[in-house]
């Protein structure tokens, strides 16, 4: 993990603790539970602490589409 990155090898140990699944297997089950994910360069995917935790119902979505007042402008 780097940061609040959480990369492919670390999405490997939490599908599969002790293995390391493909990446079918991991994709899988990452969409199965709903974790938001991105491809990475090298063949594999990542996300966020923030993506996992919102899959896992700990936080709500993120709000990325809301409205600003008039007056902030």
């Amino acid at each position: 993990m780097i940061g609040e990155v959480l990369q492919f090898c670390d999405l490997q140990e939490l599908c599969q603790p002790g293995k390391r699944p493909r990446l079918a297997t991991v994709e899988r089950w990452a969409r199965d539970r709903h974790i938001r994910f991105q491809y990475d360069a090298s063949g594999g995917i990542w996300t966020t602490t923030t993506a996992l935790n919102e899959a896992l119902g700990l936080t709500g979505p993120a709000s990325n589409g809301g409205t600003y007042s008039i007056d902030l402008l």
